[in-house]
């Protein structure tokens, strides 16, 4: 079976529906896009899925305090300079739970 596909449809689940994953958790179950079923996910997509939003959190956090106490910046520069780290950072992590979603059909 792909990533991302409905077990009794066979067909992929749209990612506006996966996106929910990051933003809510692993707990919930959604619905075919095509089928109209409920489906939920075969397992965790990422070991450690909940870590991955502390890692982006210190991914910000990091180099903002890099630039406050060693180039003594100002907050908002300090914000700015940080801010390219945590899209890198977040957008990795997005791409690595989306491909590994895995849905079952049995609730």
């Amino acid at each position: 079976m792909k990533n991302r596909e409905c077990p009794y449809c066979h067909q992929t689940v749209s990612l506006k529906r996966c996106l929910k994953y990051l933003l809510r958790g692993t707990d919930y179950d959604t619905v075919c896009n095509h089928c109209d079923r409920s489906i939920k996910l075969a397992k965790e997509p990422r070991p450690g899925f909940k870590y991955s939003f502390m890692a982006g959190f210190l991914s910000i956090y990091i180099p903002m305090q890099v630039c406050l106490y060693a180039f003594h910046t100002t907050f908002l520069q300090a914000l700015l300079y940080s801010l390219p780290f945590v899209i890198v950072c977040l957008s990795v992590f997005a791409y690595l739970t989306l491909h590994s979603l895995y849905f079952s059909g049995d609730l």
